[in-house]
């Protein structure tokens, strides 16, 4: 039999388990490893048809009890509603034909969730004193760290509703984002592109026309306790060119690492030729699809290939 452990026995593991885990952390930061990205999701609610994921260089199909992690790029059909019980208590709500990036690259940058088009509703609870929580579409967007949030994602302008809480506002300007104001409960903006955001006292009557019916009540809390467990996304093939052609061209600060991601597409001839016929949409690929020859081959085809010469010394 072996001996039991006491209180003190416990304290005393408890103790070298707390240090361990400081000088683990300690480790990573010395040899200049950071955490992992935290922005992840469980799909407690998924009405309508299957989403599709977009992983690493997998489409996939997903429904509850799916979790969703940075770097994920999804689309949801028509009639589609999904809540996620995200990382740190936050709760996220996503539209009907919605197309939305959770951006992430690593645990320095602010959980963002960029919104191409439709809606997106944040409860964030994070506090003070975590990071806050992004929703961002191309024009326009907010942060905040305690407050319900409302963005949509037209293709003339984008919808900022602050339901609750505060929020500061955010303007996209060429490849920055720029924060500006601090907004209040009720407070709603509208922003065209290249124009200054509108503010308005309330929704418009056209927002509110629109807004997908279960975003007018709050979010559903603890859905994820009658799912029976967890499933993984089903994978359906590798992407196309067509599947990733949007996200190819968003803003270029945005699509950091994009390259690495989906380099291996290229051995592929038709998403090689697809890129290759779409290079001003994402120019940088450029260099990738078409390097340039080694200066020894270059000097080679031009017939100007130096011939070396003897050097001599005075006598």
């Amino acid at each position: 039999m072996f001996p039991q452990a006491g209180p003190n026995s416990r304290d005393v593991f408890g103790l070298r388990l707390a240090a361990a885990l400081v000088a683990l952390a300690f480790a990573c930061v010395a040899h200049g490893k950071s955490a992992p990205p935290t922005l992840s999701g469980l799909v407690s609610i998924a009405d309508g048809d299957a989403f599709t994921l977009i992983r690493g260089t997998s489409y996939d199909t997903a429904t509850k009890g799916v979790t969703l992690t940075a770097g994920d790029m999804i689309e949801t059909g028509p009639a589609a509603f999904l809540v996620l019980e995200m990382t740190g208590g936050n709760l996220l709500g996503i539209g009907p034909s919605t197309q939305v990036y959770f951006m992430q690259r690593s645990a320095a940058d602010t959980p963002t969730l960029v919104v191409l088009k439709g809606w997106v509703k944040a409860d964030v609870r994070t506090g003070p004193k975590v990071p806050p929580l992004r929703v961002i579409g191309t024009r326009m967007g907010a942060e905040s760290h305690q407050g319900v949030v409302l963005l949509l994602a037209d293709p003339k302008n984008d919808s900022v509703f602050v339901e609750q809480g505060t929020a500061t506002l955010l303007t996209r300007e060429g490849a920055a984002t720029k924060a500006g104001r601090t907004t209040q409960a009720g407070q709603f903006f509208v922003r065209e592109e290249g124009a200054d955001p509108i503010a308005q006292p309330r929704p418009s009557s056209d927002f509110i026309a629109k807004m997908p019916v279960p975003f007018r009540d709050p979010l559903p809390e603890h859905a994820s306790a009658k799912l029976k467990k967890q499933v993984s996304p089903e994978v359906v093939r590798e992407v196309n060119y067509a599947d990733v052609q949007v996200w190819l061209a968003i803003p270029r600060d945005w699509r950091a690492g994009f390259i690495p991601r989906f380099r291996p597409r290229l051995k592929d001839p038709a998403f090689f030729a697809a890129m290759d016929s779409h290079m001003s949409a994402h120019p940088e690929w450029q260099i990738i699809l078409h390097p340039p020859p080694p200066p020894d081959e270059d000097l080679q085809k031009n017939g100007t290939r130096a011939q070396s010469t003897p050097v001599t010394t005075p006598h």
